[in-house]
C-alpha cells in the first residue's frame, strides 16, 4: 500500500528582515535552523505579500548586499515560484479582522502579525522589537 508523504505541521512567518538575512545568507543560528528544517520539508515557511513588497523595496534602495538589485528580486520570485516551502500568502477578509485587534504601531508589521495569527503560525521570524512585543505572537532570531 502506497503511502502519501505527510505535510509539515509547522508553519513560520518571514519577516522582512528574515528574508533579507536568508538572502544575504547571513541569518543568525536559530532562524538559519528553521529555514533548513524548510527546505528539508520539515516546515512551511509563509511569506506575506507585504514582506515582498519590502524586499523589493529594500532592494531597489540598494540595501540589499547584492551587486544587482533587479537579479536578486529576480531571484527571490523564481526561487517561490519554484519552492515548495517559501509560499507567498495574501490577507484575506478574517486577515484584515485579526489586524483591527491588533497593539503594533506599524501597519507592515500589523499586517505580518494578522496573517502569522490567522495561520496559526508556530511563530514569526523576527528580531523587529515591536513584533516581539505583541503578547499573542511568539518570534524567533
Amino acid at each position: 500500500m502506497r503511502q502519501e508523504a505527510k505535510s509539515p505541521s509547522l508553519i513560520y512567518i518571514i519577516d522582512t528582515i528574515a528574508l533579507v538575512k536568508y538572502f544575504e545568507d547571513d541569518l543568525p543560528p536559530r532562524a538559519n535552523s528553521i529555514f533548513k528544517s524548510a527546505e528539508e520539508g520539515r516546515a512551511k515557511l509563509l511569506v506575506p505579500s507585504i514582506v515582498v513588497g519590502e524586499f523589493i523595496y529594500t532592494a531597489l534602495k540598494g540595501r540589499l548586499r547584492a551587486q544587482d538589485p533587479l537579479a536578486a528580486i529576480t531571484e527571490l520570485i523564481s526561487d517561490m515560484e519554484s519552492s515548495s516551502y517559501l509560499i507567498s500568502v495574501d490577507m484575506g477578509i478574517a486577515d484584515w479582522k485579526i489586524f483591527l485587534e491588533l497593539k503594533v504601531p506599524e501597519l507592515h508589521d500589523r499586517m505580518i502579525c494578522a496573517t502569522s495569527l490567522r495561520h496559526s503560525a508556530k511563530c514569526i521570524i523576527t528580531n523587529d522589537p515591536e513584533i516581539q512585543k505583541e503578547g499573542r505572537i511568539t518570534t524567533v532570531w
